[in-house]
């Protein structure tokens, strides 16, 4: 079944040293070798073009984004119905990130086996399958 990349995956992907970093660019790689079943949405996506903004470091998240681009031909749209599942999980978890919201509506919008990401705070969701890029 298909799983969602949640933009973390990318930013560690990408990014120094870390305890994750290895693991999500083991992720990547599967994923562009077939071996992993995964996409992304718009929202992580746009997540990543401002990570590298803020930081500004464009040029950086430019390419990089143009790489994500190529792996991900056809990322899920954040639409109408995806803000509206984002409202109703807002509404039973309003501590929640709204970024996450929308990540946690794709998922079940589009029937996902669920979601690759460190955010622990997917774990609350119903419906929702967290999968730790350490685990995969």
């Amino acid at each position: 079944m298909l799983k969602l990349i949640d933009a973390n995956v990318f930013i560690y992907a990408r990014g120094q040293p870390h305890s994750y970093r290895d693991p999500c660019r083991r992720l990547l790689a599967d994923v562009r070798a077939g071996r992993e079943t995964a996409n992304t949405d718009t929202e992580a996506l746009q997540e990543v073009m401002y990570v590298y903004w803020y930081r500004r470091r464009e040029d950086i998240g430019l390419r990089y984004l143009d790489r994500l681009l190529k792996l991900f031909q056809a990322p899920f749209s954040v639409d109408h119905a995806i803000i509206l599942g984002a409202r109703l999980v807002l509404g039973t978890h309003t501590r929640l990130d709204p970024r996450d919201a929308i990540h946690a509506a794709v998922v079940l919008q589009y029937g996902l086996e669920g979601i690759i990401s460190t955010d622990r705070a997917y774990d609350a969701i119903a419906g929702v399958t967290r999968f730790d890029p350490k685990d995969l």
